[in-house]
């Protein structure tokens, strides 16, 4: 890379207040995504994606400031492999608030990244509480007993239960079922999707593009307000050369990143064929409905969509992958 176009690494940090406080939240971002590690009591990895600057929703985070720690030492594939070999090191069992938190995961791939580290202010506070031997007392008054995982204050980590675990009020559900007002939109992301504004498009019904030169892939990742009841997925695509061939929903499960989604990990729903239907003008439109059972208690959906090579890859070097019009259709 040209220095111009240098892609750099920056740490996002947060706090309670917004402002300057005793104890932090941090993520790494790079190439417009956002790597965080936070505690669960299930057994795999506790690293997930986020838009940047925006906390989980309900976790009592606000985000403080944002500082460029180096120029990136990596391509973007590279960043994809080292990003999978440090998750593997940070399961979500593995979490402590002293010793193990979510600032050592954005200093561990910082180094990785760019062979420097997070400044030291921003986990301070656990440094000195494994120096003094006072790490059970600060994650008591942090509000995590010893052994337990979680974000600082055990607020964080929402769920699968999206808002309505955190005690908010609910969205709206249009009248032919439309959710898209139970959608937490300031905190839902569309990696691979090409400018800074494909959330706001997605929720207005515009076209969403991947990027150009990438693999033809995007995943979408949605918060939902209270849990919903999702049935079926419907959406459009301008022609038959920029249209997905294979979607795969999950529900509930935040962790995925782009090589989990495109079949590393088993869907909750796999539409391998889509069941597109021409319109007048050339477009296509298609309603894919899912098992109602397995979708009854959603917090939160990733939906991946690509258009494959005979491989059954996503294509490498063709035209973007590009929908319109996305509708969820369901129930509160």
């Amino acid at each position: 890379m040209s220095s111009s176009t240098q892609e750099m690494v920056r740490v996002n940090v947060y706090s309670p207040t917004g402002g300057q406080h005793a104890v932090y939240h941090s993520g790494l971002e790079v190439f417009g995504v956002e790597y965080v590690f936070a505690g669960g009591s299930g057994g795999g990895t506790g690293v997930s994606m986020q838009r940047p600057r925006v906390p989980p929703p309900g976790s009592g985070w606000t985000f403080y400031q944002s500082a460029e720690v180096a120029a990136l030492r990596a391509s973007k594939q590279e960043v994809e492999r080292i990003v999978q070999e440090v998750r593997a090191d940070f399961p979500a069992g593995s979490y402590d608030l002293v010793s193990r938190n979510c600032n050592h995961f954005s200093d561990a791939l910082c180094k990785r990244l760019c062979g420097q580290g997070i400044p030291g202010w921003v986990n301070a506070l656990a440094g000195i509480g494994n120096s003094l031997g006072v790490g059970n007392l600060i994650k008591s008054a942090m509000g995590q007993s010893a052994g337990s995982g979680g974000y600082a204050g055990g607020k964080a980590d929402v769920g699968a239960g999206g808002l309505s675990s955190a005690g908010l009020m609910a969205g709206s559900v249009g009248a032919d079922g439309d959710l898209g007002g139970e959608i937490d939109w300031a905190s839902a992301g569309i990696l691979n999707a090409e400018g800074d504004d494909a959330v706001d498009a997605l929720r207005s019904g515009g076209v969403v593009a991947s990027e150009q030169d990438v693999s033809a892939e995007m995943l979408f990742q949605l918060p939902f307000r209270s849990q919903v009841k999702l049935q079926a997925v419907q959406f459009a695509t301008p022609n038959s050369e920029k249209a997905p061939s294979h979607v795969r929903l999950f529900a509930n499960k935040r962790n995925l990143d782009m090589a989990d989604a495109a079949g590393g990990e088993a869907p909750t729903a796999d539409f391998a064929k889509i069941p597109w239907a021409a319109a007048s003008d050339g477009s296509l439109a298609a309603k894919l409905e899912v098992n109602f059972l397995k979708f009854q208690n959603l917090g939160f959906l990733s939906m991946h969509l690509c258009r494959e090579d005979d491989d059954g890859l996503p294509e490498e070097d063709g035209q973007p992958v590009c929908v319109q019009s996305v509708k969820f259709i369901g129930k509160v």
